[in-house]
């Protein structure tokens, strides 16, 4: 799923505001209406029009399980009166999808398709790009409000809460009055792991003649900043320089942005194919744009190492671990 921006949420809202003919007092608000405040299954917006609420679930392509949500919030909420409108917003929406929706008596809006959406339809995931900006601001901020959540990682209120109820379901977060913490960190990266395995993301493996592997990322890094491609290092090479443990010295672990850019790579140190060799990956999602330089190499942000390191599975779990423990105390200091 695409990272929201506020350009793009801005832009979603107005156009959600139009087509739905509301007034200039709407108002997009955190809180469901009268007896939906307490129910756990929320919609991506709620919009207040003077005395009319509307409850928002956005997706790329509607589908049966669309309806099937926005049906069991209007069950929840036991036959609300005429004050309550129920909305499914999509870039696609199939016939016999609206067809089920105005038999149930729910709104449809036709997005144009080159908006950029917050989707839930991502599976039940927990390391979906946005799903991962809740779980590390949870582990980042220790016990917080899912309101908090939400601001800080400039997502939804209903995208962050969806989330962290999935995160309690599987038993990964517990709810503490109004509050949410991570309460299993192996269970975390145990599904992580399951979900994101790096074996998926590899695409080639580059020999090099350098002998350490400190060199090669020092040295890779200046090639290829010289050269303008978008690349960050990650795994191994990345979680041993933010927690300064010692690292697998044979190889060193690298994503490239754009698959075209890889021979950039080819134009270095290539004459000893016994050296360090550069297990190149081509990322899911954008990895470079918070990119940062830690001791002369450019590396992913702790966030993003966490979730690669979780998806070495066993081989990385210790050096996973310790990267949550210190993702977790960088901010959280009471």
């Amino acid at each position: 799923m695409p990272p929201r921006n506020d350009a793009a949420e801005n832009l979603l809202r107005e156009l959600l505001k139009s087509d739905l003919h509301l007034s200039d007092k709407a108002t997009f608000v955190d809180r469901m209406p009268g007896p939906a405040a307490a129910t756990e299954l929320r919609p991506d917006y709620i919009i207040k029009d003077v005395d009319i609420d509307y409850l928002v679930m956005v997706s790329n392509y509607a589908t049966e399980q669309s309806i099937g949500r926005l049906a069991l919030l209007k069950q929840l909420l036991k036959g609300p009166g005429e004050n309550t409108r129920f909305v499914l917003a999509a870039k696609n929406i199939p016939k016999i999808i609206s067809d089920m929706a105005l038999r149930i008596g729910v709104i449809t809006v036709q997005l144009p398709l080159n908006i950029q959406v917050n989707t839930i339809d991502d599976g039940g995931r927990i390391t979906t790009e946005n799903a991962w900006k809740v779980v590390t601001d949870i582990l980042r901020n220790g016990l917080t409000s899912i309101k908090a959540v939400s601001r800080r990682a400039k997502i939804s209120y209903g995208w962050a809460h969806r989330i962290t109820n999935r995160l309690i379901s599987r038993g990964i977060a517990e709810r503490l009055n109004d509050q949410v913490r991570i309460a299993d960190l192996d269970k975390l990266l145990n599904v992580a792991a399951l979900e994101r395995p790096m074996s998926s993301l590899i695409k080639e493996t580059v020999w090099t003649d350098y002998s350490e592997s400190m060199d090669a990322a020092t040295g890779l890094t200046r090639l290829l900043d010289r050269s303008g491609v978008r690349f960050a290092f990650t795994g191994f090479t990345a979680a041993s320089i933010y927690t300064g443990a010692a690292i697998r010295h044979d190889a060193v672990y690298l994503y490239i942005q754009q698959e075209e850019d890889i021979p950039a790579l080819k134009s270095g140190r290539l004459k000893d194919l016994h050296g360090i060799r550069i297990q190149v990956y081509i990322p899911d999602r954008n990895v470079t744009k918070d990119s940062r330089i830690v001791g002369d190499v450019r590396v992913v942000s702790e966030g993003q190492a966490l979730l690669d390191m979780a998806g070495f599975g066993r081989s990385g779990g210790d050096l996973a671990r310790e990267m949550a423990r210190r993702h977790g105390s960088t901010v959280d200091k009471g």
